[in-house]
């Protein structure tokens, strides 16, 4: 038996929750997002007063999630969804 496919749409905290919860039940799993970084929003007023600089934020989401290796990333932007097809 083929172990269930999981699509996760969008890196943020949540997807990358996900991922990262789900990555340790037998799934596969395949992230999409349009970017190939996670963005730490509440970092950016620390950009804004140049106490960090903008390249200091951005994570790449492969390297977040580089130790789940049931985790697949892809760059992609999820225009529809097709539930009866899956």
């Amino acid at each position: 038996m083929t172990a269930p496919h999981i699509v996760i749409v969008d890196g943020s905290f949540g997807g990358l929750a996900a991922a990262r919860r789900l990555a340790r039940e037998p799934v596969r799993i395949t992230l999409l997002d349009q970017h190939n970084y996670h963005l730490f929003q509440p970092l950016l007023y620390q950009v804004a007063t140049a106490a960090l600089s903008p390249g200091d934020i951005p994570a790449p989401i492969c390297h977040i999630l580089r130790s789940d290796v049931a985790v697949r990333v892809r760059l992609d932007r999820v225009t529809a969804v097709d539930l009866r097809e899956r």
